[in-house]
Order: C-alpha cells, then structure tokens, then sequence
C-alpha cells in the first residue's frame, strides 16, 4: 500500500489547526485573556483561581480533550499514510466522534446563548469548534483511512468520552465548578446533570452510526 503524498498534506494541515487552536487556548486562559468569565455559580472562572488552576480547567474542557486527539491521529496519519492497527481504529473512531460532539454541541447549543467572542479569543474558538471539527471529518471523508470504523469498535470508540465525563464529574466534586452547563451539578443537580450525560451519550452512539454510513458511502464512492 503506497503513501498519499496529497492525503498527508491534509492530514497535516487538520493536525496544525488542532494544534494551533489549543495551544492558544492555553495561553489566552493562562494569562487570563480569554474574554469575561462565566459568572453564572459552578461554572468555570468563578473561584478565583489563579494560572495554574486556569490552566487546569483548559485541559479540563471536553473541546480540548477532542482538538489533543486529532491532533495526535492525524499527525501521525500525516508522517505516514498507511498507518494501520486495531487500538490505532479504534483511537481515530474516538477522535471522530469527540471533534464531531465538540463542533455540534458548541455551534448547536453553547454558541447561540454564550458571549460574543471577540479578538483572540474569536480566533481560537473557531479554530476548536468550527475549522477543526470540519477540516477532521472532510479530511477523513475524502482521504480515509477507509473500512476502519464497525458497529463492533463503537462502545471501545465511547470509552474516552466515558472517561472525561468520569474526570469532570470528580474534578467538579472537588473544586465545585463544571466546564459546560448540561453538566453544572450545582445549579442543575445530580439528577439532571446525569440525565443529560445519559442524552449526549446517546447522541454519541448515534454520530458513531452516522461515521460508520459515511465510511461506507466513501468507499463505495471511491470503488466507483
């Protein structure tokens, strides 16, 4: 199986905007730049920290976790093409997936009743929400790698996720503050945050199906 000169550059480009977005996003919430806090209670920025816990909760958003593993994926895609492996399937399902959810539920649900972003900060939301979400799925639509999503590798592709919302639901425990609102157990408490983990759960399960029809359409698309 030859390498893919043009696929590699795509790859590497999906994995520069992954890199570039988060790397920013760091440094504006390290030095406090991000634009105002959320001043709503068990929300982000609403217990002083100072940088070390701004950049705890930079590596606490689901976002970031999603930009981290596709940048990851494809860069190493990017050094070769024909990488193959059965954890390296199923970790490239988990980065869809992540970056699929990030992009949705940002630009569905956060972007229309959050805080105009402004600047920098503009830049590197976008760049996390919006570029990289689509240039992922582009890129992996029409380059591949083909034929490695199944029905069989979904639950090993939700276990990532699984494993973040185990992270935020402690870290939120301890520090009495959440990253997203559907998940804020001080305002909304166990009960509903919960329920709310048990609906993206299932809209998971249901982009991972999503994935699995475009993987097929691709190949047939390419056979034709």
């Amino acid at each position: 199986m030859s390498e893919k000169p043009l696929a590699r550059v795509f790859y590497g480009l999906t994995a520069f905007s992954a890199i570039a977005g988060t790397t920013l996003a760091f440094v504006l919430y390290g030095f406090g730049t991000s634009g105002p806090p959320d001043t709503t209670p068990g929300m982000f920025d609403v217990y002083g920290q100072d940088m070390a816990g701004r950049l705890a909760d930079t590596v606490s958003y689901f976002t970031t976790w999603s930009n981290v593993l596709v940048a990851i994926v494809f860069a190493l895609l990017a050094v070769r093409t024909t990488r193959r492996g059965q954890i390296f399937h199923v970790v490239l399902f988990n980065a869809l997936l992540m970056i699929f959810v990030a992009g949705l539920v940002y630009n569905a649900i956060l972007a229309p009743s959050g805080v105009p972003k402004h600047g920098w900060d503009l830049l590197t939301t976008t760049l996390e929400h919006t570029i990289t979400p689509l240039l992922a799925l582009f890129v992996w639509a029409i380059f591949g790698p083909r034929d490695w999503l199944t029905r069989h590798q979904i639950l090993p592709a939700l276990v990532i996720p699984i494993v973040w919302v185990v992270f935020t639901m402690i870290r939120g425990a301890i520090v009495n503050a959440y990253p997203y609102g559907f998940l804020n157990v001080v305002k909304l408490g166990y009960p509903m945050a919960l329920l709310d983990v048990v609906g993206v759960l299932i809209v998971g399960v249901a982009i991972c199906f999503l994935l699995i029809g475009i993987d097929r359409l691709a190949r047939r698309w390419s056979e034709a």
